[in-house]
């Protein structure tokens, strides 16, 4: 029996379609002499952002005491991040309020947080990009490391300039065994303050392999230290580092579970996602108890379980919840993540909730309840992360 299907020409012909088609689109929605900016911000957001009163805002900007907002016709004023970062420094400096700005003194150890599941569609990489944007508004220094040759976090942020994944700028030209460049030559600023991005491409795929012939070679654990040791390198310029990781236990993800001072596990409230979940702890917790009896065991400051994509009025989902709670219990954050066309929306215009204006929804309500959501579980995990560097609650 003669087949006349080429495996070969198939996956070459579709994928070359498929990433010109993806190109245009990437090209039509961000020029290549397009400079992408964050939004702006009223007085009010920038009030709950600060924790103080809109008044105290708009009495400082009076008194012509920090940066100089925009003034629109109607008499609304607008802040950049920018702005907005140096007004937190400004008033951390002159008020009693130290704590408005939040970024680590010294004896506080850079969190290293790797977001993590087996199961592909989890919502690992809206985890990391809604929790990496909501501590850059907050007014820490965030680093986000896409860890998935897929790449979905690099996609978000549209054309980097200068990054090409198939010329070695991302991860793994600092954790290759074979003269690995210094971390922060691959490193790109955003459009967003504070918020910084290593980016993938399929030649993350290579650490696999790498990893396979250097312990045939020496035989050990020492690969588990490759991303740490990348990450040491940068980590006293940034409060936070959130890993996106891969959806698979490969040896870039247990790097990445070694390097991590803690882990959230987004886990949709449906009946194959727990399945999944509890094979993907099996599986994790067998090749942990090998590096512990190798001596290369990772401890955390916290491990925790988030809900995400919920459909609180859905039965099942709301029987599954129920289950998760019994189960993990306070390992489990209190607040879920909602299932919202608004975040899919924004996720389409490849930005984040906090990067698209609320009067772009159809349905504004619908882009609140999503905000509301991600808000308080980002409050939650930003109290994890305090709480692990000592401070009072």
């Amino acid at each position: 029996m003669t087949r006349n299907l080429s495996s070969l020409q198939f996956m070459q012909t579709f994928s070359n379609k498929l990433e010109t088609a993806l190109n245009n689109l990437a090209l039509a929605q961000y020029p290549p002499d397009a400079k992408r900016t964050m939004r702006k911000f009223a007085s009010s957001e920038v009030a709950a952002l600060l924790g103080v009163t809109e008044a105290y805002i708009r009495q400082v900007s009076l008194k012509g005491q920090g940066p100089e907002p925009e003034v629109t016709p109607n008499g609304r004023r607008l802040y950049t991040l920018d702005q907005i970062l140096d007004l937190r420094i400004h008033l951390a400096e002159k008020g009693r309020k130290k704590s408005i700005n939040p970024r680590r003194v010294p004896g506080e150890e850079c969190q290293i947080i790797a977001v993590t599941n087996f199961k592909g569609g989890s919502s690992k990489t809206s985890t990391t990009i809604h929790l990496g944007h909501w501590l850059a508004l907050r007014g820490y220094r965030v680093l986000a490391v896409d860890m998935d040759p897929q790449a979905s976090l690099t996609g978000l942020h549209g054309a980097l300039p200068g990054f090409d994944y198939r010329e070695g700028d991302t991860l793994y030209s600092s954790i290759r065994f074979d003269e690995p460049i210094p971390t922060r030559e691959i490193i790109h600023q955003t459009h967003i303050a504070g918020f910084d991005v290593i980016c993938a491409g399929l030649e993350l795929t290579e650490f696999e392999t790498a990893v396979a012939i250097e312990m045939r070679k020496t035989g050990g654990t020492g690969f588990l230290l490759r991303v740490s040791q990348a990450l040491e390198q940068i980590a006293d310029d940034y409060d936070v580092i959130l890993l996106d990781c891969a959806p698979s236990l490969n040896f870039l993800t247990l790097s990445s579970l070694t390097a991590a001072t803690g882990v959230l596990i987004p886990v949709p409230a449906h009946m194959l996602d727990v399945d999944s979940t509890g094979k993907f702890l099996e599986l994790a917790a067998s090749y942990m108890q090998i590096l512990d009896e190798a001596g290369a065991g990772a401890q955390w400051d916290f491990a925790k379980f988030l809900i995400t994509k919920f459909e609180p009025n859905d039965h099942p989902q709301a029987n599954m919840q129920a289950l998760m709670r019994q189960v993990f219990g306070t390992d489990l954050l209190l607040n879920a993540v909602i299932k919202s066309t608004a975040v899919a929306d924004a996720l389409t215009w490849k930005q984040s909730l906090y990067e698209v204006q609320r009067a772009r929804f159809s349905a504004p309500k619908t882009y609140d309840r999503a905000i509301e959501s991600i808000n308080a579980a980002n409050a939650e995990i930003e109290a994890l992360i305090t709480a692990a560097w000592g401070r009072e609650q």
